[in-house]
């Protein structure tokens, strides 16, 4: 697996309970979820989603997260997490589930890593389970500065590349996007991005990192207001 990110959810629009739960209802209606699912959140953070999934939905499986980070700032309530790679998870587990979300994780796996989970989570998913790809949309309003820019366009012609992965083992039912209005202080975001919130960001240097923040300081207002867009799209 590549670098993981520890920052993406953490103390920001990223992990609020706003963010979550209008996601969560999304993903209710447009998967029409019931309780009796068996939930599997692939690369679940902090597993905010799904502890939000649980007590929306009142699931009589606890859903389960694999995690090969082990966040000790929050600890999710009815969320079973497993610290480990999703391969050795698949190879360890017994476990079929209905659901399998793959929310902005799959660019972080290898190639082999990524061909080894297609052909092991046949074995883990029930014959009407739904596999959900959610990456973040082509079309961004994220603030960015030039190099930051830069390498999240790289980033995104990478979905092209896993979408066709995708849909060579698996069959693609329906797509929508999920939009979240966010407000936030420019002091906050550039704190967020001195944390390396993306992936992105985690290869800079420290003189790039600063040279970023003094652009964005001299190109946006001190509120920043704005859509973060993500696309589901589901396969079965």
């Amino acid at each position: 697996m590549n670098s993981p990110c520890y920052n993406w959810d953490r103390s920001s629009w990223l992990s609020s309970k706003e963010y979550f739960q209008e996601l969560s209802n999304q993903l209710i209606e447009f998967l029409d979820i019931k309780e009796d699912k068996k939930i599997l959140d692939v690369g679940c953070g902090r597993g905010h989603l799904l502890e939000t999934l649980a007590l929306n939905i009142n699931l009589i499986n606890q859903p389960v997260g694999v995690e090969p980070v082990k966040h000790d700032d929050f600890i999710p309530h009815n969320v079973k997490i497993f610290h480990s790679s999703v391969n050795s998870f698949l190879k360890e587990n017994n476990s079929q589930f209905d659901l399998v979300i793959l929310k902005q994780v799959l660019h972080l796996l290898t190639l082999d890593e990524r061909k080894n989970f297609y052909h092991d989570i046949k074995n883990h998913i029930n014959e009407n389970a739904y596999i959900v790809f959610i990456h973040m949309h082509d079309q961004t309003e994220i603030p960015l500065f030039p190099l930051m820019e830069n390498k999240l366009n790289q980033s995104l012609n990478s979905h092209q590349f896993l979408l066709e992965e995708l849909t060579d083992n698996f069959n693609l039912l329906k797509f929508e996007n999920f939009n979240y209005n966010v407000k936030i202080s420019l002091e906050e975001y550039l704190e967020m991005i001195r944390n390396r919130y993306m992936t992105v960001l985690l290869d800079l240097k420290e003189k790039e990192i600063e040279e970023g923040i003094d652009f964005i300081k001299n190109n946006y207002p001190n509120q920043l207001v704005f859509q973060d867009t993500l696309t589901i799209k589901v396969f079965n």
